[in-house]
C-alpha cells in the first residue's frame, strides 16, 4: 500500500497533474477532457469524474435542453412560420428566411444535426415568445432533470455571460434527452435533407463524427472559442449504457479519442476500474513525453503537443523495449522510464 502511494505521489510531481492509477493496466481509461463525467445508465452512479461540477460554457450542447423544452410544447408535425430578425444570428445556421414555413420536426433536426442556431432561435421564439421567456423554461427543465448547477440565457449555446453548465449536468441532460424517442432517432442520423413547405431543400450533415464509426455513440457536440470542444452523449454496447458529459477539450481530436476510449469500455472491457489519468489536452505534458521519446530514439521530428497516432505508436515501441505493457498510454511506470531521458 505504501509503495502504491509513493508511486502515485512521484507521478503527480513528475507529470504535474493528478494521477489515480498506481499501475498501468488495460482496465484504466484515460480521458483528455478537463471536465468529464461518465454515468452508469442503469444505476446512474458516477463511474468516472474529473472536475465534474466546474462551471464551463456548454456551447451547442445547450440545444439538448432547448429541444426537450420545444417537444414539451410543440408537436413535431406542426407547421410553423419563420419569424424575422434571424439574419444576424452567428453561424452555425441554415439560412432560414422570414415568412418560410417548416415542420417543427425539420427545425429540430436542423438544430440537433447541423447545430443550426437560427433553427434553435426560431423554436425558442415560437415556444417562449422571446429569448428571455424561453430561457426561463430552459432553466426550469434543467432543474427538473437534475442539472442543478446549470443556467441558460439563450437556446443556441452562443457565448453569453451567466450561461453555463457542468460535465455532471451534461450527463444528466443527455440522460433525460434520450427519454425522447424523437431526439434519439434524430441524433442517430448521419446525413439528411429537410425542406421548407415551399420546397427549399437544405442538406444536413451531423457534427457527431463518431456516427461514421459506430451507431453506439450518439449525442450533441459543441464548440466556441470560450467553451472549446464539448460533448453530451450516450455510449451504448449491448445492454450497457454510459452517459457522458465532456467539456473544455482543447482539440477535436482529443474529443474523438475520449469517445473511442469510452466506447471501448462500454463494450465490457474492465469497466470496474475506470480511473483518471494525466489530461492529454495539456500540451505541456504531451510535449515533455515527446521530448523524452525523441531523446530515447522513439519519436522523430519536433514535439507537437498533440497526443495522436504517431505518439501512441512511439510510446508502444518504447514500452515493448522496456518490458512494459504496450498500451500506448503513459502511466507511472512508463513515465519513470521516460523521465531518465529528460
Amino acid at each position: 500500500m505504501k509503495k502504491k502511494f509513493f508511486l502515485l505521489c512521484v507521478s503527480c510531481l513528475l507529470i504535474g497533474t493528478a494521477l489515480s492509477p498506481s499501475l498501468e493496466a488495460a482496465d484504466s481509461i484515460r480521458l483528455a477532457a478537463p471536465s468529464a463525467v461518465l454515468l452508469d445508465g442503469k444505476s446512474q452512479r458516477i463511474i468516472y469524474a474529473r472536475a465534474p461540477h466546474t462551471r464551463r460554457a456548454p456551447a451547442s450542447t445547450t440545444k439538448l435542453v432547448t429541444i426537450m423544452v420545444v417537444l414539451d410544447h410543440l408537436s413535431p408535425d406542426q407547421i410553423v412560420q419563420i419569424p424575422g430578425g434571424l439574419e444576424s444570428i452567428p453561424p452555425s445556421k441554415i439560412g432560414l428566411r422570414a415568412g418560410e414555413h417548416f415542420y417543427v420536426r425539420d427545425l429540430v433536426k436542423a438544430a440537433l444535426i447541423r447545430s443550426a442556431n437560427d433553427a434553435a432561435e426560431t423554436l425558442a421564439i415560437l415556444v417562449g415568445g422571446s429569448r428571455a421567456g424561453f430561457a426561463q423554461l430552459m432553466n426550469v427543465k434543467a432543474k427538473a432533470v437534475g442539472a442543478n448547477n446549470s443556467h441558460f440565457v439563450n437556446p443556441s449555446g452562443l457565448p453569453a455571460s451567466d450561461h453555463y453548465s457542468t460535465a455532471y449536468d451534461l450527463a444528466r441532460i443527455i440522460m433525460a434527452a434520450t427519454r425522447y424517442p424523437f431526439i434519439v432517432n434524430t441524433l442517430k442520423i448521419r446525413s439528411t435533407v429537410v425542406r421548407s413547405v415551399e420546397g427549399r431543400r437544405i442538406p444536413l450533415n451531423n457534427c457527431n463524427k463518431m456516427l461514421w464509426r459506430t451507431s453506439g455513440v450518439i449525442g450533441k457536440t459543441g464548440w466556441t472559442r470560450s467553451a472549446r470542444h464539448c460533448f453530451a452523449g450516450r455510449v451504448q454496447s449491448g445492454d450497457r449504457v454510459i452517459f457522458a458529459g465532456l467539456m473544455g477539450s482543447e482539440h477535436r481530436q482529443y474529443l474523438w479519442s475520449d469517445l473511442r476510449s469510452i466506447e471501448s469500455f462500454s463494450s465490457g472491457k474492465a469497466l470496474r476500474a475506470i480511473t483518471p489519468a494525466p489530461p492529454l489536452s495539456s500540451r505541456k505534458d504531451t510535449v515533455r513525453i515527446q521530448k523524452a521519446l525523441h531523446k530515447a530514439g522513439y519519436f522523430k521530428g519536433q514535439p507537437t503537443g498533440f497526443y495522436g497516432k504517431r505518439t501512441k505508436a512511439s510510446v508502444r515501441s518504447f514500452q515493448k523495449a522496456n518490458g512494459l505493457p504496450a498500451l500506448g498510454t503513459v502511466g507511472p511506470q512508463t513515465w519513470t522510464k521516460l523521465e531518465a531521458f529528460l
